[in-house]
């Protein structure tokens, strides 16, 4: 199994995505119950164009339970000791909340609101019906539902003031759009005080930063992201927006070609290959 997997990394990475998901079905003949590798399979569907079939494979576990012996966990439990319980397999829950993911992967961004809906109700905690919240509001940002999302996190604070990734999502959501960008200010500070070595909280206030021309401040917090995440191409992208506004284009253009090389979003990649193809007679 181990060898095979290897060999499923090695597909992908190689680009032979057709390969990697006959793999992965071979060994799902032999464990259908491997959750890791059912997921797996509706990755590639996805990636491949195939994702009404990526999602009907998630769907097929919605609602279903599994019969286990007496000393699992109890949800419910017969008169000869059979309890049955929901199994990762059959968490309603995370597979909306996959499905959902699924959506996004394929920019079908209105499905993928829908499918966070459906996550929230099936939330049976405070904790995950929070969790639903924060996801639906990035889903509706995604989707262009600026003010949905705003809303949504919005209702997430008055809940819950001091919750640090609405607090850093809110404030970078509003920084994003340049609107309300001392107050956005204010909140993404609020959610690194509560985390200072956070990455995304601190790109998000170099973000905020450089909305409001503060090129020093939005430097230094950039570089102090990359300390604790090097690997992030919004960081990178960040900062070479930076040092081309403080006129520093030598600099600009590493931050972009180091973003480039790390960006795996076709959308992403395009913008920044714009900007470096922009900046070549700086």
């Amino acid at each position: 199994m181990f060898a095979d997997k290897k060999l499923i990394s090695f597909y992908l990475d190689t680009g032979k995505k057709a390969e990697a998901l006959q793999t992965v079905r071979a060994l799902r003949t032999r464990d259908a119950d491997d959750y890791a590798l059912l997921r797996l399979e509706a990755t590639i569907l996805t990636d491949i164009g195939k994702t009404d079939e990526a999602v009907a494979l998630i769907k097929s576990l919605i609602g279903k339970k599994t019969s286990v012996g007496k000393d699992t966990a109890v949800e419910r439990q017969n008169g000869d000791g059979i309890v049955t319980v929901a199994s990762p397999m059959a968490d309603d829950f995370t597979n909306y909340i996959f499905i959902s993911s699924l959506y996004t992967q394929a920019k079908r961004d209105k499905e993928a609101v829908e499918a966070i809906n459906q996550a929230y109700s099936s939330a049976q905690t405070s904790e995950r019906k929070e969790i639903a919240k924060l996801m639906l509001a990035t889903a509706q940002q995604t989707s262009g539902d600026l003010q949905g999302a705003e809303t949504t996190l919005r209702e997430i604070l008055k809940q819950s003031p001091k919750n640090p990734i609405a607090l850093n999502n809110l404030g970078y959501f509003l920084a994003e759009r340049g609107e309300k960008l001392e107050e956005a200010l204010k909140l993404i500070e609020q959610a690194v005080e509560s985390n200072p070595t956070n990455p995304s909280y601190l790109d998000s206030l170099g973000w905020a930063y450089f909305k409001l021309g503060k090129l020093v401040e939005a430097e230094k917090y950039l570089k102090n992201a990359l300390q604790f995440d090097n690997t992030s191409s919004t960081i990178h992208e960040h900062l070479g927006d930076v040092y081309h506004k403080q006129g520093k284009f030598d600099f600009a253009k590493s931050a972009w070609r180091k973003a480039l090389e790390l960006s795996s979003d076709a959308d992403e990649t395009n913008r920044i290959k714009t900007k470096l193809s922009n900046s070549v007679s700086k």
